[in-house]
C-alpha cells in the first residue's frame, strides 16, 4: 500500500515538473516576442556580421528545423538557409526549397506578429521571384516587404527593397520616371544609414539610365557622385578603375553629344538664313508678278470703266431728253386736269344757276325745295373740283378744308347765322376723289336734314360733326345734333326718302357701313376703310 501511494507521488511530481517546464517555455517564448522588436537592431546587425551557412551548416540545420520552436531563432535560421539555396541555386529545385523556406520563415513572423521579419522575408521572397523571372511577383512582394519594414527602423533592407521594385521596373521596360523613382527613394535611405557602397550602387544605376535617355549632363553627374561614394566606402582602384573609364565614355559622349547639337544647331541656323533668303526671293518674285497682275487689272478696270461711262453718258443724255419731254407731257397733263377741273366746276356752277333759276318759275313749294336740295348737292361737287383746281395735287383733297368750306356753304344758303352752332373734328388727312365726293354728299345731306328737321321752330343747337382715322386704316364719319331726333317707327331701311337711300348708295359705292340711330338727338355714323395701294380700285 505505501508502495502504491509512492508511485502516485512520484507521477504527480513527474506531471507538476513536465507542466511547469511547459508554462515556462510557454513564458519565454512570449517574453521573446515582445522584447524582439525592442533587441531586433542589435541582432540583425550581428547576424549580418556572422558568415553565411556554408554546405555542412544548411544541412546540419536542415535537420535541426523541425525539433525548434517557431521563434525569432528559427525565422533567422529559415531566412539564412533560403538565402544559401538562393545563392547557390543550379537548378529549379534548388531554388524551390529557397522559396520554401522563405514561405515558412514569413508564415512564422506573421504568426508572432513581427513586422521587421515580415519584411525580411518578403524582400527574400522578392529575391527569388527575381531569380525565377516571375517579374510582376517582384515589385507585389517587394512593396509588401516596403509597408512592413516602413514600420521599423530597418533602413538598410527598406532600401534593398526599394532596389527590387527597380528591378522590376527595369525588366518590365517601364518608362523612366517609372525606374528613376525607387532608385533615387533607395539612394536616399542608404544615405541615411552611411552605407556607402550601396549609395554608389544606386547612383551608378541611375547615371545609367540618365545615359540611356542620352541625357549625359544628368548622367555625368551622379556617375561622380557614384565614384565619391564609392571611394568613400575604400572600394580599391581596381573595382573603381572600370566605373572612371565609364565616366571618360560618359564625359566623351557628353561632348561629342554637345558637339553635335552645336553642329547642328549651326546646321539648323544655316538652312534657316538660306530658307530666308530662297523665301525673300520668292516672295520679292511673287510681289513683281501681283504687281504686274494688279496694274493690268487696274487698266483693264479703267478702260472697262471708261467705256462704261461713256455709254453710261450716252444713255444718261438719251435718259435726261425722255425726262423732259416726260416733264412737259406731266406740266401740260396737269394743265389739261386744272382746266377740266375748273370747267367742270363751272359747268356745275352754270347747272346751279339754271336751277335757281327755273325755281322762280316754280309754284309748287316740293318742287322748289327739290330745286334746292339739288343746287347743294351739285355745289357739295362743285366745291371738290374747285379745291382741286386751286390744289398742287390732282388727285387728293384735304379732308379738312373740304368739310370746313362745305360746312360754312350750308350755314350761308340756309342762313342761320349763329342759331344752330357746329362742332369740327377732323383729322389732317386727305382722300381721293373716289371717297371724298360720296362722304361730301353724305355729309351734304346729313347736315341738311339736321338744319331742316332737328330743330323746329327756329330752336337754338348743336351739330357736331367728326372724320378720324387710327392705325388700321378705319376711317369713321359721325354727324351727331342735339336736336328732337328720328321718329320711334323710322325705318332706315325702307324710307322712301331720297336723302336717306343716296346715303345709303353712296355708303355703299366705298364699301362703308352705314348707321343712323337716336342717341340725344339723330346720329348718323359711317365707318369705311382705305388703303392708298387700293387706290386703284375706286378708278
Amino acid at each position: 500500500m505505501f508502495l502504491n501511494h509512492f508511485k502516485a507521488f512520484l507521477l504527480l511530481l513527474v506531471a507538476f515538473t513536465i507542466g511547469e517546464q511547459n508554462a515556462w517555455a510557454s513564458h519565454r517564448n512570449k517574453k521573446q516576442v515582445e522584447t524582439a522588436e525592442k533587441t531586433l537592431s542589435a541582432k540583425v546587425s550581428n547576424s549580418s556580421q556572422n558568415t553565411k551557412y556554408n554546405e555542412l551548416q544548411v544541412k546540419k540545420a536542415e535537420g535541426l528545423l523541425h525539433t525548434l520552436p517557431e521563434d525569432i531563432n528559427k525565422i533567422e535560421i529559415l531566412l539564412k538557409v533560403s538565402d544559401w539555396y538562393e545563392a547557390s541555386y543550379n537548378n529549379p529545385k534548388t531554388l524551390e526549397k529557397a522559396f520554401q523556406y522563405a514561405e515558412d520563415a514569413l508564415r512564422i513572423s506573421q504568426a508572432i506578429h513581427s513586422n521587421i521579419y515580415a519584411g525580411k522575408c518578403y524582400l527574400q521572397l522578392s529575391m527569388i521571384h527575381e531569380l525565377r523571372n516571375n517579374n510582376s511577383m517582384i515589385e507585389i512582394t517587394a512593396r509588401k516587404a516596403i509597408a512592413m519594414l516602413a514600420k521599423t527602423n530597418q533602413l538598410n533592407d527598406l532600401a534593398e527593397s526599394w532596389v527590387m521594385v527597380w528591378s522590376a521596373k527595369m525588366r518590365t521596360n517601364a518608362p523612366i520616371k517609372e525606374r528613376l523613382d525607387p532608385i533615387f527613394k533607395a539612394a536616399s535611405i542608404f544615405e541615411k544609414t552611411g552605407n556607402n557602397k550601396r549609395i554608389g550602387d544606386c547612383y551608378r544605376e541611375i547615371s545609367e539610365l540618365y545615359f540611356s535617355s542620352s541625357n549625359f549632363n544628368s548622367s555625368l553627374h551622379y556617375l561622380k557622385r557614384a565614384v565619391f561614394y564609392y571611394k568613400a566606402a575604400h572600394l580599391k582602384e581596381e573595382a573603381i578603375y572600370p566605373i572612371s573609364t565609364r565616366l571618360n565614355i560618359i564625359y566623351e559622349a557628353d561632348k561629342r553629344n554637345r558637339d553635335i547639337l552645336k553642329l547642328k544647331n549651326k546646321t539648323l541656323l544655316q538652312q534657316s538664313k538660306l530658307n530666308s533668303e530662297v523665301f525673300l526671293r520668292n516672295s520679292m518674285i511673287t510681289f513683281v508678278i501681283l504687281l504686274l497682275i494688279i496694274l493690268g487689272l487696274l487698266y483693264k478696270s479703267f478702260m472697262f470703266k471708261k467705256r462704261t461711262n461713256k455709254i453710261l453718258e450716252t444713255q444718261q443724255n438719251e435718259i435726261n431728253k425722255q425726262n423732259v419731254k416726260l416733264q412737259n407731257l406731266l406740266i401740260e397733263k396737269e394743265w389739261l386736269l386744272k382746266e377740266i377741273h375748273h370747267r367742270v366746276k363751272n359747268n356745275l356752277h352754270m347747272v346751279v344757276g339754271l336751277l335757281a333759276s327755273q325755281s322762280e318759275f316754280l309754284k309748287n313749294e316740293e318742287a322748289v325745295q327739290a330745286i334746292n336740295d339739288s343746287q347743294n348737292r351739285i355745289h357739295t361737287m362743285s366745291l371738290i373740283h374747285h379745291r382741286l383746281y386751286q390744289s398742287e395735287n390732282l388727285s387728293m383733297i384735304n379732308m379738312p378744308a373740304y368739310i370746313f368750306e362745305l360746312t360754312e356753304y350750308l350755314k350761308d344758303s340756309f342762313q342761320i347765322r349763329n342759331r344752330i352752332r357746329f362742332i369740327l373734328e377732323i383729322n389732317g388727312f386727305s382722300l381721293p376723289l373716289s371717297h371724298s365726293i360720296p362722304i361730301g354728299l353724305i355729309l351734304n345731306e346729313a347736315v341738311t336734314n339736321a338744319i331742316k328737321y332737328a330743330f323746329p321752330n327756329n330752336e337754338k343747337g348743336t351739330i357736331s360733326i367728326s372724320l378720324k382715322k387710327d392705325n388700321a386704316n378705319n376711317y369713321t364719319l359721325i354727324i351727331h345734333d342735339n336736336g328732337i331726333g328720328i321718329p320711334d317707327d323710322f325705318d332706315p331701311y325702307n324710307n322712301p326718302s331720297l336723302g336717306i337711300k343716296l346715303m345709303y348708295g353712296l355708303s355703299a359705292d366705298i364699301e362703308g357701313k352705314f348707321l343712323i340711330i337716336n342717341s340725344n338727338g339723330t346720329k348718323i355714323t359711317l365707318v369705311f376703310t382705305f388703303e392708298e395701294n387700293s387706290l386703284h380700285k375706286f378708278n
